[in-house]
């Protein structure tokens, strides 16, 4: 009986593995879109969890055998399908919650124009006009997105964004140090859906340097608070390198 359960649930095993990874490297390389590699993801999650229902029964039937191995493979299979769904199920949940917007901006009166991207962004991927109705639901979830401003001159700062979006491993579309204007093109950790940033250095009168900057997904109505953490993390390495504290409006 063992070894019958045996064989069903490694071949289980090897489909769900190779569902999990052709639904991340399909859509990372090009080979689906993502609507296809999420569906393929979603059903490897499923599997998964029928896989762990499948061992936990496999293990009941066969607890009277005294093949130690297969029991032991059974354990192992229970263990791993439960966490790998698990881990999904509770990332899902945690970013249920996040507010279904995709472009987010240190400043919400004249948030910065991309000039490069919009002639990389295909038609059917999300418009580059930063959306009114954005406004709102920024001010409720992210009032922590705020400009930056350095007693730097302007191109003391140019240089060190430029340092950082380098060290990012960002691909610069358009860089004008003496308009103090930067964009560039981030990748998602998992799945690599390319989001556009753009970095605005204006001088104000007092000498002080202000530092906007906008991250916009290319694609989806959500983007699960990737862009705002990426305009946070960012505003908060570029205090460290230039060695003094932010200050906000």
């Amino acid at each position: 009986m063992s070894r019958y359960f045996y064989s069903i649930i490694y071949i289980l095993l090897i489909l769900v593995a190779c569902m999990a990874f052709l639904s991340i490297v399909g859509v990372r390389v090009g080979i689906f879109e993502p609507i296809t590699g999420f569906s393929l993801l979603r059903k490897s999650v499923f599997s998964s969890l029928f896989l762990s229902v499948l061992a936990l029964f496999s293990l009941g039937m066969c607890r009277r055998e005294k093949d130690a191995s297969s029991k032991r493979f059974f354990i192992l299979v229970l263990i791993v399908s439960f966490v790998y769904s698990s881990l999904w199920i509770s990332f899902y949940l945690q970013k249920s919650k996040m507010p279904k917007i995709n472009d987010i901006t240190t400043d919400l009166t004249a948030p910065p124009s991309y000039m490069g991207v919009n002639f990389i962004r295909s038609a059917k991927e999300n418009s580059v006009i930063y959306k009114d109705s954005f406004k709102p639901i920024q001010m409720d979830f992210y009032q922590e997105v705020k400009p930056a401003f350095f007693t730097r001159t302007k191109l003391e700062v140019y240089d060190a964004v430029s340092q950082l979006v380098a060290q990012r491993g960002w691909s610069v579309v358009v860089a004008h140090g003496q308009v103090g204007v930067l964009e560039a093109t981030a990748r998602t950790p998992i799945f690599g859906f390319r989001d556009d940033v753009i970095i605005r250095l204006t001088e104000e009168d007092d000498g002080i340097t202000r530092v906007d900057m906008r991250s916009s997904s290319r694609i989806g109505r959500g983007d699960f608070g990737l862009n705002a953490e990426r305009i946070i993390s960012f505003m908060d390495d570029l205090e460290n390198t230039l060695d003094e504290p932010l200050a906000t409006e």
